[in-house]
């Protein structure tokens, strides 16, 4: 990971120096030019790290390819075109949204707020949804419930009930028209709907706003809660 970034904050320099440039003629000249010769490594088309910035972890993928960078921070998506620096890996909006890579550090500008960067092992759970192909998840409190749907055109639901203490399978979900949600049957023969509404909604015990709202149909219960597509 900090060579990969280490080849992102030179971007267009690469991550080493070309080698002196041969001089002299002939089949002797040739043969220690090639002898000697080094390969200046291709940066990888993409990289992709995790940075603690304060109360955020934001999950980066450098697309060197696009010139841009993907930042996700929990149920967020912004993508960041890269920008002039003098050094380090810089990727800018016109909103003054910013990105300002340096190795291990980086400095991230969202929404008026500037806040300092470290890389590190953590994950956010939404990201660690996306990386395992989940599409959709979402959450509830009173008391604590989640569920994920994966992709396909016959997804499977995965439900965490009671403090994750009662958890429920729906195997083969129908999803409904227009991304509204999915319905299926749960492994206990519990019927199970989510609808999902998008809009602002707020989990009511933290300031984390999500773009949707789910009410969700297990049996005779029903549960409301915050949720987002994670494949947008």
């Amino acid at each position: 990971m900090r060579l990969a970034l280490a080849c992102f904050a030179l971007l267009a320099s690469a991550c080493s120096t070309d080698p002196e440039p041969a001089t002299g003629n002939g089949s002797a000249a040739s043969a220690d030019t090639d002898a000697g010769a080094t390969t200046t490594p291709r940066p990888p088309d993409t990289a992709t790290a995790s940075f603690r910035c304060g109360d955020l972890l934001a999950g980066a993928v450098f697309d060197n390819l696009r010139g841009e960078l993907v930042l996700t921070i929990a149920t967020r998506r912004i993508v960041l075109p890269q920008a002039i620096s003098a050094s380090g890996a810089r990727y800018a909006d016109e909103r003054g949204n910013e990105f300002w890579n340096k190795g291990d550090q980086a400095t991230l500008a969202l929404d008026g707020q500037r806040r300092d960067c470290t890389v590190t092992d953590e994950v956010s759970p939404w990201d660690e949804a996306r990386s395992r192909g989940v599409v959709f998840r979402g959450l509830g409190t009173e008391p604590f419930w989640s569920l994920e749907v994966a992709g396909g055109e016959a997804p499977s639901m995965q439900l965490a009930l009671d403090m994750g203490e009662r958890p429920l399978s729906v195997a083969q979900a129908t999803p409904l028209a227009a991304r509204a949600g999915f319905k299926g049957v749960a492994g206990d023969g519990s019927a199970v709907e989510l609808r999902i509404s998008r809009g602002d909604c707020s989990d009511g015990m933290s300031d984390q706003t999500y773009p949707a709202s789910i009410a969700l149909t297990v049996g005779a219960e029903t549960f409301a809660g915050c949720g987002a597509f994670l494949d947008q």
